[in-house]
């Protein structure tokens, strides 16, 4: 099914107008009575869990003690 919005409307309802497209409608914006744009669904992949397992690896050690997270961030603020 198609739904047709103005510009305007489609301005004020984005939000839901998305949430149609994506229940499968199709929504036309018109702008004086002329169809200028489409909106439809995206078909998506379903996520993986485990898609990027074994992709990155970490190089040093990572345990920081707080004196030197605050360092890193802050830099040193000791008067």
């Amino acid at each position: 099914m198609t739904v047709t919005f103005s510009l305007h409307e489609a301005k004020a309802k984005l939000s839901h107008l998305v949430t149609l497209a994506e229940a499968g409608e199709t929504v036309e914006i018109t702008r004086h009575g002329k169809v200028v744009a489409l909106l439809t669904g995206a078909e998506l992949e379903p996520r993986r869990p485990g898609w990027g397992a074994g992709t990155m690896e970490y190089l040093g050690d990572f345990e920081f003690t707080d004196a030197e997270i605050e360092e890193m961030f802050h830099g040193n603020i000791e008067p």
